[in-house]
């Protein structure tokens, strides 16, 4: 019973010097850094009209675990020409992947859609890729910071071997 209690209090004793200890106490390194426009999104919804049609949404940014982006998206409005009422809810996590040295994105939505993909920053831009695990993305899009309050996103659907532009949605923010 004596070894058992020695080995309990070294053991606390271990514990209570590495917890103290100031290299484990620094907060872990924020892969996201580079992305900074990008990590203003958190804490924030935004809202974007989709141009000539009756339909928008409403996209909200969090820190989830204090390393990943999540982001929840409502969509809402009509489409095509039977005005086919539309409602899509999905989510999506940015992270970094430390072993390709890319930004990672996942997205998830209500019609069963998942995808994955990746983005870069070029200059100002964000470039983000996606697809379905094709060779080649799907579909692409470029973000833009407007100013503090506002962000542009284009979106391009590929075509053969070309990318045709399907959605331009200008989001300010609402909260």
């Amino acid at each position: 019973m004596n070894r058992v209690r020695i080995r309990l209090r070294l053991a606390a004793a271990l514990a209570a010097t590495l917890l103290g200890s100031p290299a484990l106490a620094q907060a872990p390194p924020d892969p996201l850094a580079p992305f900074s426009w990008l990590r203003q999104l958190a804490g924030s919804c935004w809202r974007g009209e989709y141009a000539n049609t009756r339909t928008a949404d409403k996209q909200c940014y969090e820190w989830q675990y204090g390393r990943f982006l999540r982001g929840t998206i409502e969509l809402t409005g009509v489409q095509g020409e039977g005005a086919t009422p539309l409602e899509l809810r999905g989510d999506s996590v940015w992270g970094w992947d430390a072993a390709r040295n890319r930004l990672q994105l996942t997205t998830w939505s209500s019609n069963g859609t998942l995808t994955q993909g990746e983005a870069v920053f070029e200059g100002d831009l964000l470039r983000v890729t996606m697809g379905r695990g094709e060779a080649a993305p799907a579909f692409r899009a470029t973000w833009q910071r407007l100013d503090a309050d506002a962000y542009l996103v284009r979106r391009e659907r590929r075509e053969g071997e070309g990318w045709r532009e399907v959605l331009v949605v200008r989001y300010v923010r609402v909260k």
